[in-house]
């Protein structure tokens, strides 16, 4: 029997007979479309078998795993794997084990490892429902693409300001009123004045809120506040490096007075118009400390070095600011304790982000459970940093991105609280 006279009883049989012209090329066609989706069916069964097996063999390796003792010995527990999804990105779910967590897969070198293990270039993890999670494999570094800040403000400075986005893809927000002051360091370059240039423009018209501050660049402060009933309440430059000194000291004395007309029942200030919050501005810190002990020394009984005042002022403002409705932003491009007024000032911001800094350095600020995290982010791109504190355990994000000085100027020119208002 030949192929075409083969084809045509098919046809026949399945009730599909062809005209003259056709010769069986409509079946041939389904025939290939059919082993075509058989094979890929397999391909898909075996790629998900292959990843199963992986993905217990990594969980033994990285201690994801329980130990069960039984009569012939010891059997190895793992996750188990559900149901294998390709994506992009691909995903699968997992049933956590007894006492297992969804962070457990990401916490401290687990993620880096198994997102290793399993081609991929890191792992994003959420729960589905009870003890099941799925985790996404990602295939490039969901933070390397960055993001423009919108040109907005917040109303009071009870809303949250854009702060970050991480690697879920949440955009990261925090409230000014927050129990907690912020750190950031970095290297030049890397994205924290960025940053803090996002959180000003976003709060400089809150009725609640007034900018203030020490600035020894004179541009994150400044010029571009001139105009706005921020301005009298800075400092900048290094001509009158006891201006700094005698603002953060008058900064003290008004947390004092605050602190002094707490209500009865109350045990802090509630930021409004008239009290606002406070935000104080330290850019360059240890900058700001190195002009300062740099000046001739008083002689004795003649007055204190204006060092020493500043960092009086400054460990005053951070240990008893919370209260009286005070909040610090430091920024600095190393928190070692020596540059930022020693370590009991260093222990007080609650809010801890760190920009491209050596791994010392990032231990120094989020602790020793940073530190393996260091050697990665030593060559980490501008804009791209890690976040600790306030309940949220270290995790990358990346900053959006305002535009250039200009544009900065421009948003606090037509956002910035004037007198009048």
């Amino acid at each position: 029997m030949t192929a075409l006279e083969h084809t045509r009883r098919l046809e026949h049989r399945s009730g599909r007979t062809r005209g003259p012209g056709a010769h069986g090329s409509g079946l041939f066609a389904r025939l290939r479309a059919e082993c075509a989706r058989r094979e890929y069916e397999a391909s898909v069964l075996a790629f998900a078998a292959s990843l199963k097996a992986v993905f217990r063999e990594a969980c033994t390796g990285i201690a994801l795993c329980q130990y069960v003792h039984v009569a012939a010995g010891v059997t190895i527990r793992t996750p188990r794997v559900g149901e294998v999804r390709l994506g992009p990105p691909t995903s699968f779910t997992v049933e956590l084990m007894a006492g297992q967590e969804p962070a457990d897969f990401t916490k401290g070198e687990n993620g880096a490892r198994l997102a290793h293990t399993l081609g991929a270039h890191g792992l994003r993890v959420e729960p589905v429902a009870g003890r099941w999670v799925r985790i996404h494999l990602l295939d490039h570094d969901p933070l390397r693409d960055g993001f423009t800040l919108p040109s907005l403000s917040v109303a009071s400075g009870i809303e949250p300001v854009i702060i970050g986005r991480t690697e879920d893809g949440l955009t990261l927000g925090h409230a000014l009123t927050e129990p907690g002051h912020l750190g950031v360091q970095g290297q030049n370059g890397s994205g924290k004045t960025q940053l803090a240039e996002g959180i000003l423009t976003q709060l400089a018209a809150a009725p609640d809120v007034l900018i203030t501050g020490s600035d020894i660049t004179g541009l994150l402060l400044g010029r571009p506040w001139d105009g706005t009933v921020h301005r009298p309440h800075q400092v900048t430059g290094t001509q009158d490096i006891a201006a700094h000194a005698a603002l953060l000291e008058d900064l003290v004395a008004e947390m004092d007075r605050r602190l002094a007309t707490i209500p009865p029942r109350q045990d802090k200030i509630a930021p409004d118009a008239v009290t606002p919050t406070k935000f104080v501005v330290l850019e360059e810190f240890p900058g700001l400390l190195r002009a300062a002990d740099g000046l001739p020394r008083p002689k004795r009984g003649e007055g204190v070095p204006v060092g020493d005042r500043i960092r009086t002022a400054v460990l005053r403002l951070l240990s008893e600011g919370r209260k009286a409705a005070f909040r610090v932003l430091m920024l600095a491009q190393r928190f070692e304790a020596t540059a930022v007024g020693g370590g009991y000032a260093r222990d007080q911001f609650a809010l801890r982000i760190s920009f491209r800094v050596p791994a010392d350095s990032l231990e120094m600020l989020h602790g020793v459970d940073a530190r393996p995290l260091g050697q990665e982010h030593a060559n980490a791109a501008p804009g791209v940093a890690y976040l600790s504190g306030l309940g949220r355990d270290c995790q990358r994000i990346r900053v959006p991105y305002l535009g250039d000085y200009g544009e900065y100027c421009d948003r606090i020119a037509a956002h910035g609280r004037r007198a009048h208002r």
